[in-house]
């Protein structure tokens, strides 16, 4: 019994290494990992080795430099004479969703994972337990749990975590944020065209919500699958300016638009609700006042679908800033 146990485990590893060795040969990348960066480099080695450091081999990591100023490139450039892995795309700065969008089209592995250049992976195992699971389960989409780190102290943090392993169908969902710790189907997100809206600020939930909306279901696992630093997306809050606030706007109503298409009532009436809140005003309301800003929100507040908001029984009180801009507002009624 225990040398047929041993031959069995034998052949079990020397199969793992035939694969492995033949996967090698015809260059079979498993997973690409999408970094854009600009000017990161306080943070941008510690993601790194979070990437390099996975035991799943078969990856490529794309960096695009996206017009960095730092020495962001420097770093790019040391790790990418160690790692074999590393792909850098220098371009002038476009944003990141340009840069996310490059690449997707880049990219050769079957799935794609996106990855913050100030964030990174919970442990060296996350990767490669997200590929096991999508391909064991023929899931387009694969994701876990997020770790939220303030101030970069691991012992103040917040989980969001999923309670079972097993298929869940974003209509029962119905969430638009963390996209980055799921990893997504490559032809899949090819065959739909599904690409991030140009957008300085609030690109990812449009692109996340219309994803998981035409995919109807994913593939879900108890393990913290991503590392997100709140302190670093503060810094980059405090550098809204005229143009990104316009951005915001769009995203918000591109989110709210993609809500109504697909019939996911529940989120569009959270998004509704999140665009006349005092928090969200707070950090915009400084570069609210340009024509074209201004024409976006009318938009958005006069077209709210009062049958959704009702169907819901959500009421929507117009946040007194919106009526002091424009005092058209004041005859819009969500009760």
């Amino acid at each position: 019994m225990v040398v047929y146990t041993t031959i069995i485990i034998l052949s079990f590893k020397f199969e793992n290494i035939i694969v492995r060795f033949i996967n090698s040969i015809i260059n079979i990348i498993k997973i690409s990992i999408i970094i854009p960066v600009f000017n990161k480099e306080l943070y941008l080695q510690d993601c790194l080795n979070s990437v390099i450091n996975q035991s799943i081999k078969e990856i490529e990591i794309i960096c695009i430099n996206d017009g960095s100023t730092d020495k962001s490139q420097e770093i790019l450039e040391l790790n990418a004479n160690k790692s074999k892995n590393i792909i850098i795309i220098n371009q002038k700065n476009q944003g990141s969703a340009i840069s996310r969008n490059i690449g997707i089209k880049k990219s050769r592995g079957k799935f794609i994972a996106f990855l913050d250049s100030d964030d990174l992976y919970p442990n060296n195992f996350v990767l490669e337990l997200l590929y096991n699971k999508a391909i064991q389960n023929k899931a387009i989409i694969c994701g876990g749990g997020i770790r939220s780190i303030k101030k970069n102290n691991a012992t103040d943090f917040k989980d969001l975590l999923f309670k079972y392993e097993g298929f869940v169908n974003f209509y029962n969902y119905q969430y638009d944020l963390y996209y980055q710790r799921f990893i997504y189907n490559t032809k899949f997100l090819r065959y739909k065209n599904l690409l991030f809206p140009n957008y300085l600020r609030y690109q990812d939930p449009p692109f996340f919500i219309k994803t998981m909306a035409l995919a109807k279901r994913f593939y879900t696992v108890k393990n913290i699958t991503y590392i997100f630093k709140v302190s670093s997306l503060i810094n980059d809050t405090m550098k809204i300016n005229e143009k990104s606030t316009k951005d915001i706007y769009k995203g918000l109503k591109e989110s709210l638009d993609i809500c109504e298409k697909y019939h996911l009532y529940q989120l569009y009436c959270n998004l509704a609700i999140r665009v006349n809140s005092d928090w969200f005003l707070d950090m915009v309301k400084n570069y609210i006042n340009n024509d074209e800003t201004l024409n976006i929100i009318s938009q958005i507040l006069t077209n709210l679908n009062k049958k959704i908001l009702r169907k819901k029984n959500v009421s929507i009180t117009i946040n007194d800033y919106y009526l002091k801009l424009n005092k058209l507002f004041d005859d819009l009624n969500y009760q």
